[in-house]
């Protein structure tokens, strides 16, 4: 290497001496040490939008990404540790809760019910159900992946922000500050990395793109922040199929979600966000 002044052979962090026999990059982090994670973050925080990036892409190569980065039986230990401290947390896992959703169904219901709100959602955005790639509820972690993903469309409705980018950034932050309340800093230490990336390439790609779209998108955070922290209950735990046909007003009530004056359910919609490009 090339002697530059003030700059010592300590300070060389990738020198060859100091990696061994290594070609490839090594360091002490799983994440930076993952190709496929590293790809994904430099595209996802440097990207621009536009329609051969659709908003569910990102998502979803993550998610499988992490498939092989998860430490899984870490994670259901810690599981079992809240399980063992909170009653009602240990029976809401005993009874792996899960049942179809009937979108025809949904489709009679009044205007303003839940279900209603939600099959409507899902038809304007030409979304299915409960399309995530979890299958199985074999152990703690399994089940809370499936759940997750038959109520994840569910809870933009229920906390108001609909499923456009600044609505899934919304619903982050009221997920990841409401699940910490209710299951601990250390289980959220490994189930919020793929959510956090996920915000924090967001918010690169709007410094670098977007500057205009910032200010809104920590609007939303916030307001995310707070309704997740005033949350009765974990926003994972209702059974949101029992209060299908309760107004969203009253789902809202019943689970103590507050929004506050200057609250906006939508402030741009995905047409808007590629147009940005």
């Amino acid at each position: 290497m090339t002697d530059v002044p003030g700059y010592s052979a300590n300070q060389r962090l990738l020198d060859p001496r100091r990696l061994g026999t290594s070609t490839m990059l090594s360091s002490t982090s799983k994440y930076l040490n993952d190709p496929r994670l590293r790809h994904w973050v430099a595209v996802e925080s440097l990207r621009r939008n536009g329609p051969d990036m659709d908003h569910y892409g990102g998502p979803l190569e993550i998610i499988d990404i992490f498939r092989g980065l998860d430490d899984i039986d870490e994670i259901n230990r810690l599981l079992a540790g809240a399980r063992a401290q909170d009653a009602k947390l240990d029976a809401w896992f005993e009874d792996r809760y899960l049942i179809p959703h009937d979108m025809e169904a949904l489709a009679q219901l009044p205007e303003g019910t839940l279900g209603r709100e939600y099959q409507k959602m899902l038809t304007e955005q030409g979304l299915q159900a409960d399309f995530l790639p979890f299958g199985s509820t074999a152990t703690d972690y399994d089940y809370m992946l499936r759940r997750q993903s038959q109520t994840h469309d569910i809870e933009h409705v229920v906390v108001g922000y609909r499923y456009d980018p600044l609505g899934e950034f919304g619903l982050i932050a009221a997920r990841q500050t409401n699940m910490a309340r209710f299951l601990g800093a250390e289980v959220m230490e490994h189930m919020s990395v793929v959510s956090n990336l996920l915000l924090s390439t967001a918010i690169a790609r709007f410094g670098c793109h977007y500057p205009q779209l910032l200010p809104p998108l920590y609007k939303a955070l916030g307001e995310g922040q707070r309704i997740g922290a005033q949350m009765t209950t974990g926003i994972f735990m209702p059974r949101y199929e029992e209060m299908f046909e309760w107004t969203v007003d009253a789902v809202r009530e019943e689970l103590g979600i507050r929004h506050s004056p200057d609250f906006e359910d939508t402030m741009w919609s995905l047409g808007e966000y590629f147009d940005a490009a």
